[in-house]
């Protein structure tokens, strides 16, 4: 008995990838069995052999012959390493309505893009949808962290964190349960697995000078987006995310340096505050997420290496401010 036909939707699926290609191959297994699948696949490779593109020339002609030319395949060598010049190249080479960020780690549970995209595609004022990861759920934050959030937010009390940005860019993870509403209002989303309309997406749409890791890109780019669109958490549409290690993941000191260097970028230029309060709020921040990371003295090593890339990153911010 034949599978029907899966229904092709104007999305361009946007794939950064660098020497991952077994794992850029499990997930484009979990992409192939959907029930809905994009118009386009554009893939950026950063890789320093062939593996990925050997990968990419033996998967498209089965692709092709299922699907024929309703699926568009774009193979693009990376102009640039990294996570934000590789997603923005991919962004800008994508032909759809609809862009999806994609890392190459998810694997996609059954009807994740027909969840989305009926979403997405139903509402014009909508400008970006995101999955649930399964396996990163949203957990109430304790007493320590509810009084935190309470000075951010001069006071005011929330009755879930869910899917919230609270003070300088602390994120909260989206409820992955599945019970409650479909739709919940998202003030940021991940990378990972998230549609958006790519009208609704800066230029580029994440900054671009953001190395690595690109820690925060996906808030930057969200936060632009909720500035003038509405964003929705899709309870629906489901998905792993297997986070694999990465080169750019070895150092912690060069984590810290770019995740403070980044997050100060994304409150001060995107986020618009840059009072004495808000430097405060982010050390505020910062300091609290490392004490809650050294309990134990089998973590102090790391979390002086993450010390030590705070410093560097508060000496690259105060002697070179226009290039952070």
């Amino acid at each position: 008995m034949s599978q029907p036909s899966p229904r092709i939707v104007p999305v361009s699926a946007i794939l950064p990838t660098r020497n991952r290609a077994p794992i850029l191959a499990r997930f484009l297994e979990s992409l192939e069995v959907q029930d809905t699948l994009p118009r386009e696949i554009v893939i950026c490779d950063a890789s320093d052999g062939d593996d990925t593109r050997a990968l990419v020339e033996s998967i498209r002609p089965r692709w092709q012959q299922r699907f024929g030319d309703q699926v568009v395949w774009q193979y693009l060598l990376a102009n640039r390493k990294g996570l934000a010049p590789q997603r923005n190249q991919a962004v800008a080479a994508a032909t759809q309505t609809y862009v999806w960020f994609l890392d190459d780690d998810i694997i996609l549970e059954p009807g994740c893009l027909k969840h989305l995209h009926d979403v997405i595609a139903k509402d014009e004022t909508v400008g970006g949808v995101t999955a649930t990861l399964i396996n990163e759920p949203y957990h109430p934050p304790g007493k320590a962290t509810r009084a935190l959030m309470r000075w951010f937010e001069n006071g005011h009390v929330r009755d879930t964190y869910a899917s919230a940005c609270v003070g300088p860019g602390w994120t909260f993870l989206h409820d992955a349960s599945l019970e409650g509403p479909p739709l919940m209002r998202a003030e940021w989303l991940g990378g990972g697995c998230t549609l958006y309309t790519k009208a609704a997406l800066p230029v580029p749409a994440v900054p671009d000078h953001f190395e690595g890791a690109a820690i925060g890109e996906d808030l930057a780019a969200s936060l632009t987006v909720g500035q003038r669109w509405k964003m929705w958490h899709v309870r629906a549409a489901r998905c792993i995310h297997d986070s694999q290690g990465g080169i750019h993941k070895r150092s912690r000191r060069a984590l810290a340096d770019q995740g403070l260097r980044n997050r100060y970028y994304i409150m001060t230029r995107v986020m618009g505050r840059d009072t004495p309060r808000d430097h405060l709020n982010l050390a505020l921040m910062l300091g609290f997420s490392l004490l809650g990371s050294m309990r134990r003295p089998s973590q102090w090593m790391a979390g002086l290496q993450t010390i030590l890339g705070y410093a560097q990153a508060a000496w690259s911010i105060a002697t070179r401010p226009a290039h952070v």
